[in-house]
């Protein structure tokens, strides 16, 4: 019995920590990052962003490479995301060249530049 009461507690405290260490070591880089936060009083879900990206000098529609699922997250200017997104894209496209532009709404009515097109992201991406 007592093995499983000190399980119990284990657990209990896991589910406590997990979310209090996003809290405290929160990625200042990912603005929009809602994964912990109570989603219903939440100003990040109210953001939204716009990525446009070209490869190699043409559009590039990414609804027509991802899932609407990520869409939607890069649409919440979820970095991890468009990380993920931009890896992708250059793992499929060696030696091409992407840049996007990821602009968000923030809800004070404030446009917020995260990503310029300035840069080759692929030749960023090691």
């Amino acid at each position: 019995m007592r093995a499983r009461d000190l399980f119990i507690a284990a657990f209990l405290l896991s589910q406590l920590l997990l979310p209090l260490r996003w809290y405290a070591l929160r990625d200042p880089g990912d603005p929009y990052d809602e994964r912990f936060a109570w989603r219903m009083f939440s100003p990040e879900r109210m953001v939204r962003c716009s990525a446009q990206a070209q490869l190699n000098g043409a559009p590039l529609e990414l609804g027509r490479r991802f899932h609407s699922a990520w869409i939607t997250l890069v649409e919440r200017g979820r970095m991890d995301v468009v990380y993920a997104v931009v890896d992708r894209i250059c793992l499929t496209e060696p030696g091409g060249d992407l840049r996007m532009r990821l602009s968000c709404l923030e809800i004070d009515g404030e446009q917020r530049t995260l990503i310029e097109p300035t840069t080759n992201l692929c030749a960023e991406t090691p």
